[in-house]
This record gives structure tokens, sequence and C-alpha cells, in this order.
């Protein structure tokens, strides 16, 4: 039956599509990803949720197969029970798409694997999670596909589960747009909702469909079978478990790792992304050039490696006793390193007022603005400018773009003894 199904099925039309779509997703929308493994797999993991739609579309294309063709009442002449009729349909759209997904992984571990970085381990996770969400949309479409009919029913419910996963995929976990190194996917959690995914497609499978013919009065049921009944008992005791466990985006414990740069001022890597540590070490040389005028700290750790003061998903600023501050490499992003920095360089050397009800006036702001603008691109190399936008005003976008220009103009000795003048005036300034 299988054999049959395989050949004939009509997911096999989807499956085209679905490749180019995956490959496409994966190849054209970043390449950051190369050389750190959890990214890999977060990489790979992404086209998931665009591919659950063409998944459901297929599944409840399938289930109709029958009724488009006539064979309905051959189908239930049949000697087997309804649901070993359905399932070989529902096993060859999972197995079709769940191998897109498997296929992208590959695809994306190749160039990954050519340095083979730490952090391989991390990678089942991001897969799981993927094959997740290929599961529940073929039990969506099924479902789907025995409420409505043909063309309909495929279109339904590859827009509507679409709807679904994009609207849910963020708040329940169903996805993730990057694979940050100082986040990992909770194994047991994520096998758990598989276990769930697939006790919903056997929910769905055993389902009677609904008959249009009069005999049948509706809905038509036969009585319940040990399947249906385990796949019942199976599906609300695993959504209580997988409710009960959470998201299952988890903060990574801190490690002890060697990839640091810089000598006076040390910058430390989380070691999956020890492919950084060029860039990084010439930002710490810039480091080490500046004046001992200007206070920098002696130590500054990738977000998470040392402690966590948050959750995850949120990268939050705050000094914390006896702990490095610390700043977050960002999709490979180096200006999201110099921004961190440049944040907590700036709040060593520009002191706000600290009175009740007293500030510096709007110019001295700007001024301070501008100064860490300059500290973001002289860390970067003063080449080019900033790879984010902001939202910020107009006059104080003036002021960090003065402070970007800054770096790039003059030798390092005159900007630095105008980052001091900055400096002196900002504090120096009387509040108000």
């Amino acid at each position: 039956m299988i054999g049959v199904v395989l050949r004939r099925s009509p997911a096999r039309w989807f499956l085209p599509l679905g490749v180019v779509l995956a490959l496409g997703v994966l190849i054209f929308r970043s390449r950051y990803w190369i050389g750190v493994w959890p990214q890999t797999a977060a990489a790979a993991q992404i086209p998931a949720i665009l591919l659950s739609g063409l998944a459901a579309a297929a599944a409840a294309w399938s289930v109709t197969a029958t009724t488009r063709f006539g064979m309905t009442e051959q189908m239930r002449a049949m000697v087997v029970p309804g649901w070993r009729r359905e399932l070989p349909f529902a096993l060859v759209v999972t197995g079709y798409f769940a191998g897109v997904i498997l296929l992208c992984q590959v695809v994306a571990a190749v160039p990954t694997a050519r340095t083979w970085p730490p952090g391989f381990g991390l990678v089942p996770g991001y897969v799981v999670m993927a094959l997740v969400v290929i599961v529940l949309s073929v039990a969506f479409g099924h479902l789907v596909g025995k409420l409505l009919s043909g063309m309909f029913a495929a279109a339904v419910a590859g827009l509507a589960w679409l709807l679904i996963a994009m609207y849910l995929g963020q708040m329940i976990g169903l996805g993730v747009v990057s694979g940050p190194v100082w986040d990992e996917i909770d194994l047991p959690i994520v096998l758990a909702r598989l276990l769930f995914a697939v006790a919903l497609l056997a929910l769905a499978i055993v389902i009677p469909p609904r008959s249009r013919a009069r005999a049948d009065g509706g809905w038509r049921r036969k009585g319940a079978t040990w399947f249906g009944a385990t796949a019942l008992a199976a599906t609300v005791l695993l959504l209580g478990v997988t409710v009960a466990a959470g998201s299952p985006i988890k903060a990574r414990p801190p490690v002890a790792t060697d990839e640091c740069a810089g000598v006076t001022v040390k910058l430390c890597l989380w070691p999956e992304h020890a492919k950084y540590l060029p860039q990084i070490e010439a930002m710490a040389a810039r480091l080490d050039q500046m004046p001992d005028s200007l206070e920098v700290p002696a130590r500054i750790d990738e977000y998470g490696l040392t402690y966590r003061p948050g959750v995850p998903g949120q990268t939050v600023f705050t000094d914390v006793p006896d702990h490095p501050p610390y700043f977050a490499l960002v999709e490979g992003s180096m200006w999201s390193v110099a921004v961190s920095i440049a944040d907590i360089i700036g709040r060593k050397n520009i002191h706000p007022c600290t009175a009740p009800g007293t500030s510096k006036s709007d110019d001295e702001y700007l001024r301070a603005v501008e100064f860490v603008a300059w500290v973001e691109a002289y860390l970067v190399g003063g080449t080019g400018g900033p790879d984010y936008h902001t939202s910020a005003g107009a006059d104080r976008q003036a002021a960090a773009a003065r402070g970007v220009a800054r770096a790039h103009h003059g030798t390092a000795e005159e900007q630095f003894a105008w980052a001091l003048k900055t400096k002196n005036a900002f504090n120096d300034a009387p509040c108000q």
C-alpha cells in the first residue's frame, strides 16, 4: 500500500516546490550562519514554517483523493479499518516534507562541517523543532481534508496553517529566526512535542470523515477502536506535558572558554563563535590603544558566557557586581559588538546628573550621543556606517552621524584628544 501511495500520492506534486522554497530560503536569506553549528541548524530550520503550509495543503489534498476519483464506496467496502486505509497517505506526506527538512539540514551542514567548530551537540534540538512543525501541519491538513473537499480543502488548510504557525510560532516556540550561541533547544521538550504531534496526527487519522450521503447521517461513526482510544489518550497526556514544560528555548549554562583576545582589555567569546576571533582581536587591539584617561573595563565577555542576567531571546545590559560586563554578537555583526561595548564605555565615562529633578541640557546629551557613536565606529575600524537602523529623533541621528564621521577622519591621537575633550565637557557641564 505504501508503495502505491508513494507513486500516486498528490503530495509528490507539492514536493518540487517545497524543495525549491526551502533551499531558496536557506541559501539566499543570509550566510552568517556558516561556521557556527547552532546557527547552521537554526538557518536550516527556518524554512519549516513556510514549508509546513505546503505540507498542510498536500495532506488535505491527499485525504480527499478517494472522493475526487469516485472511490469512496470501494474504500468503505474494504475489510480493513478506516484508519489503516488513511495511514499510508499521512505517512507519505509526512515523509516527503520531513525529507525536505532533513535535506536542508544536510545542505546547511556541508560548509560548516569543513571546519567542524564546537557546538555540534546543539544541532539535534533544531532538527526536531522543524520536524514538529511538519507533523503538526500534516495533522491539521488531514483534519481539514476530512471536513472539506478537493482543491478548496487544500487552499484552506495551507493558508490557515500558515496564519496559525506565523501567529503562534514565536509565542509558543514553534521555531526560531536565529540560533544564538547563548541559547539552546531543550531536546527532551521538543521530543515530547514531536510525540504530541504524532499522537495528534494519529487522532486526525482515526476521526471518521464527514459524509455528504444522507444514509450516513452526517458524521459516520463505526465505534471507538484501540487505535483511536490510544491516540486520544496520548494526545491529551502529551499536550499536558508540553504545556507544563514551557518553551523549548533555554538559556545555556556558563562555560569556560579560551577564545579571548586583547592584552590590557580582554574580549572573550563563546567557543562556538571561534570563527569571529580575528575580528574580535582587531577590536581588542583598538581598545588597547585607547588612552588611560578613557575608562575601559579590563574584561568584557560575550553575552551569557559567565552569567545570564536575562531570559532566552532577550539581551539585558546591566552591571552585576563581581562579573565583567558583556557584549552581544548578533548574527555575525561586528556593529552589534561595537554597540554593546560603546554603551559600556559610555556609561563609564559619561556621567549624567544624579540629583533628583536635575539633568544636563539637550545639547550636552547630543554631545554624549556623538561620543558613543564615535566609540562604535572607532571599534569597528572607522570604515563605513552602521549596519542597523534607529528610530531615534532627527537631532540624535544627526549627532550619531557626526560621531561616525569623526572616526573616519584624523589620526588616532587626534580622535582620542577630541573624545577626552568631549567627555570632560559633558561631565563639567552644570546640572539644571
